[in-house]
């Protein structure tokens, strides 16, 4: 009797190296070809402090990728033919965008080729377990400048007006006219670069990482995803109300010092604890209850 030949239970590539060095080549020629995009990238995140959290995206992304390793597809690692058809419009986008000089448009240009990259080397089975962390790059590149003023300037003034209420419950005189907070002899405007935009972007990326590896309802994954908006908010009006507190009692220099620039980097903490203490609330209010009632048994009675 012939044996039939059984099927993979888990995902396979004996041919891993070569893949590997094909990649490397691959992840070297895009470096070149999308090099003056990734370097205006960098610029910006060194620069500008709402961007300052590209350096962490890729290892993000990496972490990702590893966390959901056991979702990749089980079977023989084949090359999907489908990875030319994101390939070929990425290379006309990214050609017609550096014609047009618009970065945003380089910008999903590269994601169209690694996504086409991955799909073209790797197969299929392998892009449906970590697609999140081949799209996660994303969160890497700037804003197009329209959107980002559009986004900033609100989040201005609503970050002084907020503020400005909590600055007067500590006591201290204070009115919001636009984006700055008029205390007495002193005026302390709320710059672009502290609108919030900042803090959004970065609770965004990690609410979208926390619902890509939570296993949690579908319904507390979107609170969890939309409540970047909020702690995002908190954060931010708590960043100003300490820098105004701090400009009341301690004089400029120090505010500058601790307050305006180091609580640029506390307000991650912050928001994680705040994220942290939602999910815990999940835990505590919805609690998942098994049906553990034991099975009725019929005791047949014969004749």
């Amino acid at each position: 009797m012939q044996n039939r030949e059984t099927r993979p239970t888990v995902w396979q590539c004996p041919d891993w190296p070569l893949r590997a060095t094909v990649s490397l080549v691959f992840a070297a020629t895009v470096a070149f070809a999308f090099r003056d995009f990734l370097a205006e990238c960098v610029s910006r995140w060194a620069t500008e402090p709402q961007y300052s959290h590209g350096y962490l995206i890729p290892f993000m992304s990496v972490g990702l990728g590893w966390f959901r390793r056991d979702r990749v597809l089980a079977g023989l690692a084949r090359s999907s033919f489908w990875g030319l058809f994101l390939l070929i419009p990425g290379a006309g986008m990214h050609l017609l965008a550096n014609y047009m000089y618009f970065a945003p448009l380089d910008g999903l240009a590269l994601l169209f080729v690694l996504v086409g990259g991955v799909l073209l080397i790797w197969g299929r089975r392998l892009f449906v377990g970590i697609w999140p962390a081949v799209l996660f790059p994303g969160f890497m590149m700037p804003l197009p400048y329209e959107l980002e003023h559009a986004m900033s300037a609100p989040l201005q003034m609503l970050g002084a007006s907020e503020a400005a209420f909590y600055i007067q419950t500590c006591g201290i005189p204070a009115i919001a006219q636009g984006n700055t907070i008029l205390m007495g002899d002193t005026q302390l405007g709320v710059e672009e670069a502290c609108s919030g935009l900042r803090m959004l972007m970065v609770f965004t990326a990690i609410s979208v990482s926390v619902v890509i590896l939570s296993k949690r309802p579908r319904w507390e994954r979107m609170v969890i995803l939309f409540s970047a908006v909020p702690i995002a908010l908190i954060c931010n009006i708590a960043r100003i109300v300490a820098t105004a507190i701090a400009h009341h009692y301690l004089g400029q220099q120090t505010a500058d010092l601790v307050f305006h620039d180091l609580s640029g980097w506390l307000m991650i903490p912050m928001g994680l604890g705040l994220l942290l203490a939602a999910m815990k609330t999940f835990d505590w209010l919805f609690v998942e209850v098994r049906n553990q009632s034991p099975a009725l048994g019929i005791t047949g009675v014969s004749a």
